[in-house]
């Protein structure tokens, strides 16, 4: 790998691990608007990693034996349309809807 692709790789895992640091404190308070108690909100918030753990071995393999530039600009492009719809979320279940795909766009990252 060349020092440039893996300091596009760097800045891409960086800016997206960026965006999920900021959403997380928010989203506790967002969440219990949509009126999530306690196990609500741990589930919006094991979607994200559950989701993540299931995709990454996936992709990693798809990323072996196909270009890698293709499955990783997929992800970004998926993380950031993702991010548009917390605010669209009306329910508990369309939270978690969008974080276990946002979870799925980070395995795509990563």
């Amino acid at each position: 790998m060349s020092k440039k692709a893996f300091w596009v790789l760097l800045i891409a895992a960086f800016s997206s691990m960026l965006g999920l640091g900021i959403i997380s404190p928010f989203l506790p308070g967002f969440a219990e608007e949509h009126g999530a108690n306690g196990f609500w909100l741990g589930m919006i918030f094991a979607g994200f990693g559950f989701s993540r753990t299931i995709i990454m071995p996936v992709v990693g393999k798809l990323f072996d034996k196909s270009r890698g530039k293709i499955i990783v600009t997929s992800g970004l492009v998926l993380y950031a349309v993702v991010s548009l719809f917390y605010p669209l979320a009306d329910s508990v279940f369309s939270l978690i809807v969008v974080r276990v795909v946002h979870g799925f766009a980070a395995g795509m990252i990563m």
